[in-house]
This record gives structure tokens, C-alpha cells and sequence, in this order.
């Protein structure tokens, strides 16, 4: 099946390892160019030239996702070079696994800057190329913590996810006139660097944690031609840890 991503220039940030660089492997696999944004621009660098090994097309870029003027250099560089955004994964993101009593403010400022103001960073300044030429898909990594309160995780990044289930409801509204299409993906937990080992299979119907190849899955159906009449909608991909 053709899912019309031949050509498609796709931004994911935090593309260079874990569920970013799964996510890119699958959209390059069908013909998308591939911009690996990540604030670690050496390893993303090398995650480039592996994937060009296999045949791809992608680039790296560096990017700190809560600064504007990073984020603003990062989409430059490549409209300059490709003249268009096609497709924004806001995959970057980080977490922090303790009680609500040894969370810092420090820790909660943190993780809030790059999980939700680095999303809307990100999303405004594609936003304008991808009004320009009437299409485009933003996808955005939200989390089974922010729907459910976290297992293991801080107040701050529950809020940070959850907040990112509600600015992709806003930007599949201010997005809908001008062909955007704006959904979310909420994974339960998933075998990352960040998570391995702090969760037990039992806490799934499936009897496993996610791979973050299952995740990056539903980010290339999310960005393809099958869910052009999504948008607006957060995806569970929890393996049954949450049924609604």
C-alpha cells in the first residue's frame, strides 16, 4: 500500500535514538527525507548516517526545543534546504521518576519548558510553512501518565503530557481550514532508555511494555495518507494498561 510519503519532508524531534529514530527509520522506509532534530547533534549525526546507509534520505539538526531561537534556526535550516515541512513529530521529551514530594520546581519548570512549551515551539514555527502550502501533519507524543495521574512519574511531566493532549486538540482546530491534521500518541510504558526497567509486563493486558517500534507504527499512520480524516485525537498505544 502506497501511503504517499514519497518526497515528504519530516521533522522528529529527539529523532536520534529510541522512539524518534524508530519512527524515522519507518517514514524514510517509504520514501519521506528525514530531519533527525535532537540536542544531542553528535549521536544524531550518527543516527543520519546509519540510516543513509540503508538507502534514506534524512539529515541531522541540532535543536534545544525550549529555546525559540534554537527551534527557529532548526526549521530554517530546513525549509532552506528542502522549502517545505510536510510532517512535525514533537517526539523530544524527557521525565523524572520520583514522588510529588522529591520533585523539585527546578525539575518542574524543566520538564514542563520541553515537553509542552517545546511542543507549541515547535508546532508555531512549522505552523506557518505548512499554512502556506494547505497540508501538513503534526504529530505529538502525549503519554498514558498524562491521562491516568503517572505510576512512577512526576507531577510535572503528567502535566506536561497531559498539556499536550489539550494543544493538540487546539492546533487541529486552528489547523483544520488549512489541510493540518494535529493528533496525538499516548504509549504506555515502553522499553526507552528513559523507562527500561522501571516497569513490570503485568501492568499491560498483552503481558509486555511496548518496543518503541510499536509506537513509531502508529506515528507513520498518523503522518500517512490512512488518517487524513483524523485529527484532533489522542491514540492509546498501551497494550491494554488503559481501555476506555
Amino acid at each position: 500500500m502506497d501511503l504517499q510519503l514519497k518526497g515528504k519532508v519530516a521533522i522528529i524531534t529527539g529523532g536520534a535514538d529510541g522512539i524518534g529514530f524508530c519512527a524515522a527509520q519507518l517514514l524514510a522506509a517509504e520514501g519521506a527525507i528525514v530531519v533527525l532534530a535532537d540536542i544531542q547533534e553528535e549521536r544524531a549525526t550518527q543516527a543520519s548516517a546509519d540510516l543513509n546507509a540503508t538507502g534514506a534520505q534524512s539529515i541531522a539538526v541540532g535543536v534545544d526545543v525550549h529555546d525559540e531561537a534554537s527551534v527557529k534556526h532548526m526549521v530554517d535550516t530546513v525549509v532552506e534546504r528542502f522549502g517545505k515541512v510536510d510532517i512535525l513529530v514533537n517526539n523530544a521529551g524527557i521525565g523524572y521518576f520520583k514522588t510529588m514530594d522529591e520533585e523539585t520546581m527546578d525539575e518542574w519548570h524543566k520538564v514542563l519548558d520541553i515537553n509542552l512549551t517545546g511542543v507549541h515551539l515547535c508546532t508555531r514555527e512549522v505552523f506557518k510553512y505548512m499554512k502556506a502550502q494547505n497540508s501538513g501533519r503534526i504529530v505529538s507524543i502525549a503519554s498514558l501518565g498524562g491521562q491516568i495521574g503517572g505510576m512512577k512519574v512526576t507531577p510535572g511531566y503528567v502535566a506536561s503530557k497531559a498539556g499536550v493532549v489539550g494543544l493538540t486538540k487546539s492546533y487541529a482546530r486552528n489547523g483544520a481550514k488549512y489541510g493540518i491534521t494535529a493528533n496525538a500518541v499516548a504509549p504506555g510504558p515502553t522499553e526507552t532508555n528513559m523507562a527500561k526497567g522501571r516497569y513490570s509486563a503485568d501492568t499491560t493486558m498483552l503481558g509486555r511494555l511496548a518496543e518503541p517500534m510499536d509506537v513509531a507504527k502508529v506515528i507513520l499512520f498518523l503522518s500517512s495518507t490512512l488518517a487524513d480524516y483524523l485529527t484532533g485525537v489522542t491514540v492509546d498505544v498501551n497494550g491494554g494498561a488503559l481501555m476506555r
